[in-house]
């Protein structure tokens, strides 16, 4: 069993999901009139009186990082679900795999290989083929994707400071131009992938569109690019280049933690979460 939390939004329908397919515990949060990054409160679960039981938040927004922060100071198991890394459903209409969503335990991104079984191949092989482009050395600028100030918020760091050393440490190593996309920004991301020589970013995953497209990545150890990109930022110029093969074993690792509203139903999820992955509270 787990206990769920619903933030009154419309994908809460996923974490409910989730907890029902083990005949779970759903708190709602009762306060409505949160904002979109409001942080919220949390009136039918007492903190005090902590579960013994895996806890399940959708997303990172009002009010769920209050539940994340808990079980990482207690090192507990949660559940933690969003959009899936591929095929994503963000307007939430069926493009052909169903309503997707991933699923990781124990931090927000999987930034880890994981053993899959023969029955996760054959499961996520309705996804395929994802395509990889050969990684080019020709790009001109960096591209730096800086956290939001919500992200920043959930990982407890400075937005303004993160942005700061970060580009003070690209000025130091290379003479490239930088290029800062923010949230906001309107221009298509393929378009400026094309002359990028690299994407530095905290935990964009933004960051898996650059890898498949053949553009190296900077990120942080949290990323769920790091077993393909580069994690110091002093090698700006030296990029991590990963071969094909391994590229492909990463992305079978994070086409393994998404899956479908049926299969969240089933249980499916939540067997093969606890199965294939580990606590780590990142």
């Amino acid at each position: 069993m787990i206990e769920g939390f619903r933030t009154n939004t419309y994908k809460d329908k996923f974490v409910t999901s989730l907890v029902n397919s083990v005949n779970g515990i759903i708190h709602p949060n009762t306060k409505t009139n949160i904002s979109q990054y409001g942080l919220g409160e949390w009136p039918t679960f007492n903190f005090e009186k902590w579960t013994d039981k895996p806890v399940a938040v959708v997303g990172t927004l009002r009010g769920s990082e209050k539940v994340i922060w808990e079980a990482q100071k207690r090192k507990h198991t949660f559940l933690y679900m969003d959009h899936a890394y591929f095929h994503a459903t963000r307007d939430y209409k069926d493009k052909g795999f169903g309503l997707l969503y991933r699923i990781i335990r124990s931090q927000m991104q999987l930034n880890y290989l994981v053993d899959l079984q023969q029955k996760d191949y054959k499961r996520i092989q309705r996804f395929k083929p994802i395509k990889v482009k050969t990684f080019h050395k020709s790009g001109r600028y960096i591209l730096v994707l800086p956290p939001t100030q919500a992200i920043a918020r959930l990982y407890d760091i400075n937005y303004e400071q993160w942005l700061k050393e970060t580009m003070n440490t690209i000025k130091k190593y290379t003479d490239r131009p930088i290029i800062i996309r923010n949230k906001t920004e309107k221009t298509p991301l393929q378009n400026q992938l094309k002359e990028a020589w690299a994407m530095v970013t905290y935990q964009s995953t933004a960051a898996i569109e650059a890898i498949t497209n053949g553009i190296p990545v900077f990120c942080d150890e949290i990323c769920c690019v790091k077993p393909v990109a580069e994690t110091d930022f002093t090698k700006i110029e030296k990029p991590k280049y990963t071969d094909n093969d391994f590229r492909k074993k990463w992305i079978d690792s994070l086409l393994s933690c998404q899956f479908s509203m049926s299969e969240i139903e089933s249980g499916v999820a939540y067997e093969t979460t606890m199965r294939l992955q580990n606590d780590n509270y990142a």
